[in-house]
């Protein structure tokens, strides 16, 4: 009877330990050399203020958008959590900005990681359509040691200035996901610099659902994303997102929307999403 009661006790806690929920961030933080030193915006006075955002909402994934390769290193030192991904899209070194994808490395054993540029040679360092600048994909495939399925996660900044460049982005990031198999797990992150009224929008919600609109729950924090520290008052410019599949069970959403004695910690809020990826009960 001992031995009966203690199998069903540890197939019950595996139930739950599949059932644990993904908590997923986007996360825009500015570049650091964008600011001089003496502006108060400067990376070196607010890199505190972006780590203790993180801290507080406990994100088991990261997606940062415009980190150099020394603010991905301070955040790392100061959220000791975390293991990184990710490269300057300048050389596919250290040199500019990265996608950098941060996971937490006691849920998470890291498989592959893979970086390309949104450009007609995407294994090149290179520019792509009419985008004004280098703009790149990363690509980080998990192993989560909760349930032991693989999660891939996508990670992207697309082009402010080139429409076209957005909508062959959107295409290139789908024919990407479209090589994995239909099993995996996975999750995109970035700064799409679109809104969801674009076509680039369009493209990729025909495939993947934006896990605002699937929501269990009422999204909160309102539908601006991008704050320009403070000088932006647009009320509905959100350019952040975080897709799923379409089947994905997403438990909420949000925008935080925290400012610290009207310090803003970057001129993005950041958009976090907890996700049920526990496969469907069978019937």
């Amino acid at each position: 009877m001992k031995v009966l009661l203690m199998g069903m006790l540890l197939m019950c806690c595996a139930g739950f330990a599949k059932a644990q929920p993904l908590d997923v961030m986007t996360y825009n933080i500015r570049c650091g050399s964008c600011e001089a030193a003496d502006n108060p915006n400067n990376w070196k006075k607010r890199k505190y203020l972006v780590a203790h955002l993180i801290k507080n909402n406990n994100p088991d994934i990261i997606g940062l958008q415009e980190a150099e390769i020394n603010q991905v290193e301070d955040l790392a030192e100061m959220l000791d959590d975390y293991s990184w991904i990710g490269v300057g899209r300048e050389d596919g070194k250290e040199k500019g900005e990265t996608t950098a994808i941060l996971f937490r490395h006691g849920r998470f054993t890291l498989q592959g990681q893979q970086t390309l540029w949104l450009s007609q040679t995407p294994q090149q360092v290179s520019r792509g359509w009419d985008a004004a600048f280098r703009r790149i994909l990363s690509i980080a495939k998990l192993t989560d040691v909760v349930n032991k399925k693989t999660l891939f996660v996508f990670n992207t900044h697309f082009d402010n200035e080139g429409e076209l460049a957005r909508q062959e982005s959107a295409k290139f990031l789908l024919a990407e996901i479209a090589k994995l198999d239909a099993q995996d797990n996975l999750v995109v992150t970035g700064d799409f610099n679109f809104k969801t009224d674009s076509k680039g929008y369009e493209i990729i919600t025909r495939t993947l659902a934006d896990a605002e609109k699937i929501s269990t729950t009422p999204a909160t924090g309102g539908n601006k994303t991008f704050n320009d520290f403070g000088a932006n008052k647009d009320t509905d410019n959100k350019i952040d997102f975080v897709f799923v599949k379409k089947d994905t069970k997403v438990l909420n959403h949000k925008v935080d929307t925290t400012v610290y004695n009207n310090l803003y910690p970057s001129d993005h809020f950041p958009v976090i999403t907890k996700l049920d990826l526990s496969p469907p009960a069978q019937q």
